[in-house]
């Protein structure tokens, strides 16, 4: 458990960066918008490709997948219903919201623990996939259609369906899992950039994550705490109970139940504050539910493996 303190603690270190920066007037809220949208389309799609392409397709397509869907329909089903009937909250806020109930950071935090607590860093796998071809898209094109009709364009059917094929981050893990599929061997020259880009995508999230902590309202103070909080609940506590169930009914082995809900139970990932930053929706609402997740993950991670573990 060492490690995965030691992960919490790396990522808060560059966090720190982000605060200490903007503190010094070095870097303001142009240079976080700039930053997010580096990651946006650049580190994050190289990322993505990087991972999905070389990743052990036999995991994804396991029992687990079928858990991590349903664990992820259930948090976000709860969640638009109390967003839109207890909350009342706008379609941009609750989409962003919704990222924050049940999408996973699943690449800074979730390697580092799967890899030193369940020993086996394909267990994210199958939750990647979920997020980056259905919990992602999706998301995304609402949002593009959001931002389409702020715009005053016109509805069409045949540019919101190919929205999706327009998002950087979508197309990289298409690219990702086409490439994995067709066992295509790619050569250095070309794996390597990629590579370095898909670098960019952590630390330049987490570097404008800590930007807004400085420049913004701090969490739990800006406008919307109810939400942040209902979010936050059901990223650390709904979703790993429903994993839990469904893994427990599909009679999975006790080692499998056990990793699928730690992954269920890790915290919201900094990409969906770029997504917020990127359409300009419910930014508040996305920062502090990365914060509130990411800081109470450590104990509720424990917490959880003590309890399935036993």
């Amino acid at each position: 458990m060492g490690e995965v303190i030691s992960g919490f603690i790396t990522i808060w270190l560059v966090i720190g960066v982000g605060w200490t920066l903007a503190h010094f007037n070095v870097f303001d809220e142009r240079a976080q918008i700039t930053m997010s949208r580096l990651s946006f389309f650049v580190g994050s799609p190289a990322l993505l490709f990087s991972m999905l392409s070389t990743t052990d397709l036999r995991r994804l397509f396991a029992e687990t997948l079928t858990v991590s869907v349903i664990a992820v329909a259930g948090s976000l089903a709860v969640w638009v219903v109390l967003a839109r009937t207890v909350l009342k909250l706008d379609a941009g806020a609750t989409v962003i919201g919704g990222f924050g109930s049940c999408y996973v950071n699943a690449a800074n935090l979730g390697l580092p623990i799967a890899t030193y607590v369940l020993h086996d860093a394909s267990w994210m796998a199958p939750i990647l996939l979920v997020q980056v071809s259905i919990l992602q898209p999706v998301g995304l094109s609402l949002l593009d259609s959001l931002a389409a009709r702020d715009r005053g364009l016109p509805p069409s059917w045949s540019r919101y369906a190919t929205m999706p094929l327009r998002n950087p981050m979508t197309i990289g893990t298409l690219l990702g899992l086409l490439v994995n599929l067709l066992g295509v061997q790619m050569p250095a020259v070309i794996t390597d950039p990629i590579k370095l880009l898909g670098a960019l995508a952590v630390p330049t999230m987490l570097i404008a994550f800590g930007i807004s902590l400085r420049r913004g309202p701090l969490p739990g103070r800006g406008p919307g705490l109810a939400p942040s909080l209902v979010a936050s609940g059901l990223k650390l506590v709904g979703q790993p109970l429903i994993a839990w169930a469904v893994g427990r009914a599909l009679g999975l082995p006790p080692a499998t139940e056990f990793a699928i809900v730690v992954v269920a139970g890790l915290p919201a990932a900094q990409n969906i504050f770029v997504n917020a930053v990127r359409y300009q929706r419910a930014v508040v609402l996305a920062r502090d539910v990365v914060f509130l997740t990411t800081v109470a993950s450590i104990p509720s991670i424990m917490i959880i493996a003590a309890l399935v573990a036993h």
